[in-house]
């Protein structure tokens, strides 16, 4: 069969159509799949806030390395005689006991147990920065310098010097824990500053612990009952 020129027109004309067909189909949905791209294009992500400043106030504290222990039965009651022999009974679990009490609670849980509550909101403090110190030997520079202990020099500064962690068995009253706490505030602008000193104490249930499966509770009670200490003793200072 032959095609006249005329009908050979036709029959290219036809086929340019149906090839651009899918050509076409695809440019009609170019828009559409672009869409998302050009909305998520619109949306700017947010500035990030300006990180805020560190309050200007400084809050020092300085956990101690100290761990006393102190048991004493019936014979404290019969006079120097009763103390004295009392004393000797109980000299080894005493020694056994400090050295259980310098470990554990020693700085680093002095520093974890405070941590665990608002130091700060505590001592009725303005927002302020909380850095923990080396701990120092010398009782008498603990217990008695009058001025900073450490090289800050913020106007609005204070420190919290722990003091003593002393634990006790009572023939009557039974275990306890001690400790001793001095706040030194700065904020009056003075080189020296008065000496606030205070204790907080409460009994004990588990500690020491007398088997190694009673040593995680006994521990854990322990910085529990610091932390109560520690409360205790903030209630009084104004």
């Amino acid at each position: 069969m032959k095609f006249t020129p005329a009908k050979a027109g036709l029959a290219i004309f036809a086929a340019s159509c149906i090839a651009a067909a899918p050509a076409i189909a695809q440019d009609s949905s170019a828009p559409a799949e672009a869409a998302p791209v050009a909305e998520a294009a619109s949306v700017a992500p947010e500035a990030a806030a300006p990180a805020a400043p560190p309050p200007a106030c400084e809050l020092h504290i300085f956990p101690t390395l100290e761990g006393q222990a102190m048991t004493t039965g019936w014979l404290s009651g019969f006079g120097i005689v009763g103390a004295v022999a009392d004393a000797a009974s109980n000299k080894n679990r005493n020694i056994s006991d400090a050295d259980y009490l310098k470990d554990a609670l020693g700085p680093q849980m002095q520093i974890d147990a405070l941590n665990s509550i608002n130091v700060v909101e505590a001592l009725k403090l303005p927002p302020s920065q909380v850095i923990f110190e080396t701990p120092i030997a010398d009782r008498k520079i603990t217990t008695k310098a009058a001025t900073r202990l450490s090289t800050s020099k913020a106007p609005c500064y204070v420190e919290l010097v722990i003091t003593q962690n002393f634990y006790t068995k009572k023939a009557i009253y039974g275990r306890s824990l001690n400790n001793r706490f001095i706040v030194k505030d700065f904020r009056t602008g003075k080189d020296k500053a008065a000496l606030v000193k205070g204790r907080g104490g409460n009994g004990l249930s588990h500690f020491p612990p007398k088997t190694t499966d009673e040593t995680e509770a006994a521990e854990t009670e322990l910085r529990e009952v610091f932390v109560k200490n520690f409360i205790e003793f903030a209630k009084g200072v104004k």
